[in-house]
């Protein structure tokens, strides 16, 4: 059966669908307490690039089999796993925008002459809300920036009849109301991309943020927030600026910056590296959690200490001033 067939909408749709999302894009609240037995796993680079390779492999309509990826490396936790998955999606989906985006007169054709989104998209290997997303900025001339209003409110952003001049134009208020139909589709379906998955992962790392300005109020451990630095007028600065330096594991600390990911490699070398350069500059050596696990050859800065996990109080030294 034509997996585009399954996806017409209803409330029970909608419903499984949004739960699935949230399931798999984004990582549930960490554990209130620190210690060993709370931390996410680390890893070696070739158990990690194992992964990516099975989840690379995945078609973009399907989600990768967690179930099977957990049985072959038991010690990561799903979360691990989940955020793994969602940074290899947004790398495929980057590599591949610009040559959907060169080809989306053809798509639009192939839209406008009746064949479905999701048929389209699964063709393409390319998800449905992002083909969506380019749809409508060629169909109804919307800029990259707008478009983003019409996929969270399609019944009131996106207009009764298309406005003239645009490639939607001679096919009228029936197209808009496919349009708005579809959007509501996609985006209830989208497991890599949609606003409801972008939203989940914002949400969680701003929880992440607060659970470590808990642990670290707990640990009476003075601080200030990435908030108050930047109402001082400080720009690009870590989520945490101690008042007084601690030691963990015999390193440093200034500042801690908090990850609600796995340390993928590529991204961590391509900008993390450059971010977490500026910060020891500025502030001196530091620490970065990443709460979804770590692989283990990338700890080899001495002035950015990488985690998984908040370290316990057997491992923290808290500096006095004198």
């Amino acid at each position: 059966m034509n997996r585009s067939t399954n996806r017409s909408f209803d409330a029970s749709t909608n419903a499984a669908s949004t739960n699935a999302a949230s399931r798999h894009s984004a990582p549930r609240r960490a554990p209130r307490a620190s210690g060993a037995e709370n931390a996410a796993p680390s890893m070696r680079l070739e158990t990690y690039e194992a992964i990516r390779r099975e989840i690379a492999a995945t078609p973009c309509d399907a989600y990768p089999n967690v179930d099977a990826l957990r049985a072959a490396h038991p010690e990561l936790t799903l979360d691990a796993l989940v955020s793994i998955a969602s940074q290899e999606s947004s790398r495929r989906i980057r590599a591949a925008h610009g040559r959907q985006v060169r080809a989306i007169e053809a798509h639009a054709r192939r839209y406008l002459l009746g064949e479905d989104v999701f048929s389209v998209a699964q063709n393409l290997d390319f998800p449905a809300c992002q083909l969506m997303r380019l749809l409508l900025e060629h169909l109804l001339g919307v800029g990259h920036k707008a478009v983003g209003a019409l996929l969270r409110d399609p019944h009131g952003k996106i207009p009764a009849t298309p406005a003239a001049g645009t490639p939607a134009a001679a096919h009228g208020a029936k197209l808009c109301r496919r349009l708005r139909l579809d959007v509501e589709r996609v985006t209830a379906w989208d497991h890599h991309a949609s606003p409801a998955v972008d939203a989940l992962r914002h949400n969680a790392g701003k929880e992440y943020e607060e659970l470590l300005e808990e642990m670290l109020a707990a640990e009476g451990i003075p601080f200030v927030t990435e908030r108050d630095l930047r109402a001082d007028g400080h720009a690009r600065t870590p989520d945490i600026k101690l008042e007084v330096p601690i030691a963990v594991r015999g390193r440093i600390v200034n500042w801690i910056d908090s990850k609600a990911s796995f340390s993928d490699p590529l991204v961590h070398v391509e900008k993390g590296v450059e971010q977490f350069q500026g910060y020891v500059n500025r502030f001196g050596p530091g620490m970065v959690i990443y709460w979804h696990g770590i692989v283990d050859e990338l700890n080899d800065d001495p002035n950015v200490l990488l985690v998984d996990a908040f370290p316990p109080s057997s491992d923290i030294v808290k500096l006095r001033m004198i």
